[in-house]
């Protein structure tokens, strides 16, 4: 066979072919037409994107601007915040100072004030109450007659009665030096009246007491070992003796550490 096809075959080839192409055409047209109306779905979905995204956009813009403000403001309120926190921590310790030395007043104007616990209610009679102490004084602590105190005044303590409790006498001293020989010479006897013990103390105000009281715990302790010589005044720490020294304890924790120690050793 040759390997070259004449130029009359060609011919007819050709136009068998373009025969077939007219015989059966492609449907071009309608596979166009969808394209164009997806494109054009798509357009409008874009459009409507686009739409979003501007309003959006212009809520970002409107959130950024409030935010700003809002830091702003923030800014404003937090150097005020610190302002207030100084001035606050500055209030706070001038008023803790201030409450120190009231209570320091408040115990300097009791130094020569005198509680007695145990005295039976109306135990005075008819008498006046300030007549009676002045008169038994002596008597309780076996003083010879001549030996008198000059009072103030005398009265029991204005707190609330209670059932079957004797409210505790108030004694005030005209002269500071006879308060405290009243106070050491009840220290070394015991003082009994009708059949009552009789019990002298120093006046303190309410927050020394208080504070006095947050120590019962561990005063225990030192009272046990024969370590605790009394408390120190102003302001209310506990005094220990420790090798011939005192030590000083502003806070119950302090000197429970302190009788671990010491304890240990």
């Amino acid at each position: 066979m040759s390997r070259y096809i004449s130029g009359r075959k060609c011919s007819l080839l050709l136009d068998r072919g373009m025969g077939h192409i007219h015989r059966h055409p492609y449907p071009t047209r309608y596979p166009l037409d969808g394209i164009d109306n997806r494109l054009g779905d798509l357009a409008n979905s874009v459009t409507v994107i686009e739409n979003k995204l501007a309003d959006i956009k212009g809520d970002v813009t409107a959130n950024r601007k409030c935010i700003e403000e809002a830091e702003a403001r923030i800014l404003v309120v937090e150097e005020k915040l610190d302002k207030t926190e100084s001035a606050l921590a500055s209030a706070t310790k001038r008023l803790v100072y201030l409450e120190a030395k009231m209570d320091d007043l408040e115990n300097r104007a009791r130094r020569k004030n005198i509680r007695v616990f145990g005295l039976k209610e109306g135990a005075e009679g008819s008498r006046p109450f300030l007549d009676f102490v002045h008169d038994m004084l002596p008597k309780w602590l076996d003083l010879g007659f001549d030996r008198s105190f000059i009072l103030e005044r005398v009265h029991r303590t204005l707190a609330p009665a209670r059932p079957n409790h004797n409210q505790a006498v108030l004694i005030r001293f005209l002269k500071f030096q006879d308060k405290e020989f009243v106070l050491r010479t009840t220290r070394q006897r015991d003082i009994t009246y009708d059949g009552t013990k009789l019990s002298f103390a120093q006046d303190l105000s309410a927050e020394t007491i208080r504070r006095r009281c947050e120590f019962d715990g561990v005063k225990k302790f030192f009272i046990d070992m024969g370590t605790f010589p009394g408390f120190h005044h102003h302001p209310c720490k506990l005094r220990v003796l420790h090798r011939e020294k005192i030590q000083l304890f502003s806070s119950p924790q302090e000197a429970e550490d302190f009788y671990r120690n010491t304890s240990a050793r």
